[in-house]
């Protein structure tokens, strides 16, 4: 029983982390966004921060603005920066990306590994279809 106690508390820990880490942000974290392709070439880099502002969805579920501060425009056509993004926090799973277009939705959907965020780059509407991968640090100020 100690055991079971243990993971249970372990893991509630790790999740109380992950939240405050994502969706507790303070307004003026800075996040450093790669998106790679299925070569695992970087395509798009951004610097971004995470809103507690509503954001628009055709999907259900608690979204949240993400703001863009600074983009490298080389692949606009791979990730849409210029488009409202948007992200929710979910069972440990942070997704990122469009949600204003229904069912053409553009996510990056991953999990914490260390101090960075990293997934799967998908197209998600009829079906489902991966792009790539991503990852998101976030950029210590001094």
């Amino acid at each position: 029983m100690k055991i079971s106690f243990s993971c249970k508390h372990i893991a509630s820990m790790w999740m109380f982390f992950l939240a405050a880490l994502v969706h507790g942000q303070e307004l003026d974290s800075l996040w450093e966004l790669r998106v790679m392709d299925m070569n695992n070439r970087v395509k798009v880099e951004a610097t971004i921060r995470f809103s507690n502002e509503p954001a628009q969805s055709c999907m259900g579920s608690d979204w949240k603005r993400i703001v863009v501060e600074t983009k490298d425009d080389r692949a606009e056509d791979f990730f849409p920066l210029d488009s409202p993004l948007a992200y929710k926090l979910e069972r440990g799973t942070l997704t990122l990306g469009r949600t204003h277009v229904c069912d053409g939705y553009l996510f990056l959907t991953g999990k914490q590994e260390g101090t960075i965020i990293r997934g799967d780059y998908n197209a998600v509407g009829w079906g489902n279809k991966k792009l790539g991968s991503f990852s998101l640090k976030k950029i210590e100020l001094r």
